[in-house]
């Protein structure tokens, strides 16, 4: 409870407080008011000459007691009822204020608190610290650690906001310590041996000079009860670590507060690991200014330019800059202050040249936290040279690595493996590194801190440059190759939780390499990797990837190399929903398949030769497709992987269905069905229930082709199962069945959808016919006749594509329908419309309301 016994009556507006008897009079008539409201109101009383924080109000009125916010949110409202609701105001992020115009004995203001003056013997912190953006969960745990735990230190990177969380705690906990709470500033002691006699300055302890300074301050502080923030110690780690020791030993009272980028390391220290403010994951402009990175950029955007307010039109450029700077304060606040120079945009724009735009921090600010280099510079300057060459060399790494990757790129022979675990152990014990909480654990840096690192790499020559990008890719190499991915007894899902997290490294690899001299490797590891484009539905990237790949092969390329490379491709191409090969493609495939045969390699040579029979089976050459076929069946091998079954299963289907052998092919899908569900794989169950769809419709069943349809195109809206073929067909085959069957309405959704999903593949002409067959249906006759000219046109483009029994039909009964509803000359006007539109302008116009 607040103690009021020796101050005289006050008087707000039309209320008389006496704060002896604890009672307060409005006009004449004591008010309902109860002891915790009350002491509320004296609390603010008594510090009106500044915002005090809510944590400090909680331990001044409930003392040792773990309390709601809103407990003390509903105290302040009914004093405003009583006061007027102007007598306290809210700061946002900072706490309340007494305001109110006050009256009679006690209403002299009070100066404010500073180191010689408010109250000299309880503390030297500065109140301007303990504004905090996004931190009151932090604040809330930290004060509870700090009060329980003799020893808590704040770990994290430099300009994270170790100093402003550490005295925001310290003032909202400063009635929990009798002698105060003091702020200690290690950063400009660059003499170890100082570190004691920093501590007696900051709290005006006189030293005679009789033993050492730490003996002496040990001796001053023994039956106090009082906290110290040590603030900044890495640079000083040794001997404050001593000096904690030493005062926890004989100075059991004193609780002590450290800030650093890395532990002291010392028994009973509790760790309290800072990690950046964060950043909203959408642009959406309601939310964003309750994300504390979005919060601090903004405020320190006002402070410089006060009308700054966020916008529709700028919320995005806003959360992007807090992004690519991870949340970081300092670097926000760096970049908060070059907005009024060249606006959000023009930060936004130059932050690849983040170390260059990123300076001119608050004057009052330590010197390293002027601008973002001198951060950074002042932790790598604690970094021995090997932890120096560790630090630089992950700035290759893009989103992330493990540790076996780490290995493979940060050894040489000056390093080897368990020296480079090590180093990287002790970077992250100084913060410089971050450890992600996984299972196998991740590394990363943040942005700012792997330009830095990149930066330094530089630096150090390019020939170290080249080495480590090397090492990189073959890093990634060994990565890929360590079982290979399209063998091994797996469904998607358990590879792609294996290997998706490096696929940023593997693009920055594939990347460094087409621009190198290194053929081999690069195509080593583009076939090794081939697979991951199209299970993690990134076939638009992975197509020209293998293309330019493939590219580099030459007389050097080691056969199995080759092979891989040749059949990776065709996979990638085949699952990409492409639906015409070229003489090239059939040569490439055909090269996998006799290769694989020379190396007597039987299981690679079963795939290829059911990649080759799919593309055989599209070309409409069914002959050779059967013949393949069948090869395949005769090589397969029980004792093999079950992938290589799938493969069969797949090169079987393709043949029947092209073969127009409907009703096999359908116990043929309904086999692939079996076997994905035995698998337990939901991309494998995605494509056979697409195979079973297609067959309902090539045998004219549009009911049943509307009802498997239904059920596949509910499952892809929400799982597209990494197929983006698929889905494009599914959506097609539904559309057009409900349409043969009349149900307009849901056959627009469908066709809008299967619109989309074709336009990915690159086949939205062939979807034309049965979109002109709607429009007609729908009485947009005109807009269905210009569908079906750009349909014939493109079918003169294509001449190998080949159309099933049902898609022929469809074809008929189109050009019936569009025969007798206009004359010839209207429809061959309207046919040249649509033929200089694009398919998708074409589209647009049959399908729209």
């Amino acid at each position: 409870m607040v103690s009021t016994t020796a101050m005289g009556q006050f008087v707000v507006g039309a209320c008389e407080v006496h704060p002896a008897e604890r009672l307060l009079f409005v006009e004449g008539v004591p008010a309902k008011l109860g002891a915790r409201a009350f002491d509320v109101l004296m609390a603010l009383f008594e510090r009106r000459e500044r915002v005090v924080p809510k944590n400090e109000l909680l331990e001044i009125v409930w003392p040792d007691l773990v309390v709601e916010e809103n407990n003390l949110q509903v105290h302040i409202s009914a004093l405003r009822k009583l006061l007027g609701a102007q007598a306290i105001a809210t700061v946002p992020g900072r706490g309340y204020r007494f305001t109110a115009e006050v009256h009679g004995a006690s209403a002299a203001p009070m100066p404010a608190p500073t180191a010689a003056s408010a109250n000299p013997t309880r503390t030297n912190l500065d109140y301007s610290k303990s504004a905090l953006y996004g931190r009151n969960d932090e604040v809330s745990t930290l004060s509870a650690m700090v009060k329980a735990h003799p020893l808590t230190t704040i770990v994290g990177a430099g300009g994270i906001g170790k100093t402003r969380l550490a005295c925001a705690t310290a003032s909202g906990v400063i009635a929990h310590f009798e002698h105060g709470a003091w702020l200690v500033e290690l950063a400009p002691v660059s003499d170890p041996a100082l570190v004691s006699s920093a501590v007696a300055q900051a709290l005006g302890l006189s030293l005679p000079g009789k033993a050492s300074a730490q003996e002496e301050v040990v001796r001053a502080l023994r039956g106090k009860v009082l906290l110290i923030i040590l603030d900044n110690c890495e640079h000083v780690l040794g001997a404050a670590s001593d000096l904690v020791q030493a005062i926890r030993a004989s100075a059991s009272q004193v609780h002590l507060l450290v800030t650093s980028q890395e532990l002291l390391k010392v028994e009973g220290e509790y760790l309290y690991r800072l990690t950046p403010l964060p950043v909203p994951e959408t642009d959406a402009l309601e939310a964003a200014p309750t994300f504390g990175a979005v919060a601090l950029f903004v405020e320190r955007v006002r402070a410089l330019r006060p009308s700054f307010t966020l916008t529709g039109q700028n919320v995005a450029d806003v959360i992007e800059i807090c992004r690519r700077l991870d949340g970081l304060p300092l670097a926000i606040e760096l970049a908060a202050a070059r907005v009024p120079l060249v606006g959000v945009a023009g930060v936004r724009e130059r932050l690849n040249e983040r170390f260059r735009v990123l300076t001119g921090g608050s004057r009052d600010a330590p010197r390293r936290h002027q601008t973002l280099r001198e951060t950074l510079d002042w932790s790598h300057g604690m970094l021995t040279p090997d932890e120096c060459t560790v630090l630089r060399r992950c700035g290759v790494f893009v989103g992330g690595f493990g540790l076996d990757l780490a290995q493979h790129v940060l050894t040489d022979e000056q390093m080897d493996a368990w020296s480079v675990l090590d180093h990287l152990g002790t970077l992250v014990d100084k913060s410089l590194v971050v450890a992600d909480l996984n299972e196998p654990p991740r590394y990363r840096l943040l942005e700012s801190m792997r330009a830095y690192a990149l930066d330094k790499l530089t630096d150090a020559g390019d020939l170290e440059v080249s080495e480590t990008q090397k090492r990189h890719a073959q890093g990634l190499l060994a990565l890929f190759e360590t079982t290979p991915a399209q063998f091994k007894n797996e469904t998607r899902d358990q590879r792609l939780a294996r290997y998706l997290p490096d696929i940023d490294n593997l693009r920055e690899a594939l990347d460094w390499l087409e621009a190198s001299d290194e053929r081999a490797l690069h195509v080593a590891l583009a076939g090794a990797s081939a697979w991951i484009w199209v299970s993690a539905g990134q076939r638009a990237e992975g197509l020209p990837r293998c293309d330019r790949a493939s590219a580099r092969i030459d007389a050097t390329t080691p056969p199995a190399q080759e092979a891989r490379m040749h059949l990776m491709r065709s996979q990638v191409r085949v699952q990409s929903g492409v639906h015409e090969f070229n003489v090239a493609d059939l040569d490439s495939i055909e090269r996998a398949v006799a290769l694989y045969r020379s190396l007597n390699d039987r299981l690679r040579m079963c795939h290829a030769l059911s990649i080759y029979s799919v593309i055989l089976a599209i070309q409409g050459n069914v002959t050779a497709c059967e013949r393949a076929t069948k090869e395949v069946g005769l090589l397969l091998d029980p004792n093999w992987p079950a992938p290589s079954r799938w493969y069969y299963l797949v090169a079987e289907n393709y043949f029947l269905y092209y073969a127009g052998r409907y009703e096999e092919g359908e116990a043929a899908a309904q086999a692939c069905l079996r076997f994905a569900k035995t698998l337990d794989d939901r991309q494998l169950t995605g494509l056979a229930l697409g195979y079973l769809e297609r067959y309902s419709s090539a045998r004219g069943n549009y009911a049943q082709a509307v009802e498997r349809g239904r059920e596949l195109t509910a499952k892809l809206r929400t799982d597209r199962f990494g197929l983006v073929g698929v889905a494009a067909f599914a959506f097609a085959d539904y559309a057009t069945a409900l349409t043969k069957m009349d149900q307009l309405d849901e056959a627009l959704l469908a066709m809008r959808e299967a619109v989309a999903h074709e336009s990915n593949v690159g086949t939205l002409w062939e979807l034309l016919c049965a979109i002109a067959l709607l429009a007609y249906k729908r009485g947009r006759v005109r807009e269905a006749i210009m569908a079906f000219g750009r349909f014939e046109y493109m079918v003169a483009k294509h001449p190998h594509t080949r159309f099933n029994a049902s898609s022929l039909e469809i074809h008929k009964e189109v050009k019936r329908l569009l025969k007798s509803a206009k004359s010839e000359t209207e429809i061959e006007a309207l046919c040249t419309q649509g033929v200089l539109l694009s398919e998708e302008e074409v589209a647009s116009l049959a399908l729209a309301d």
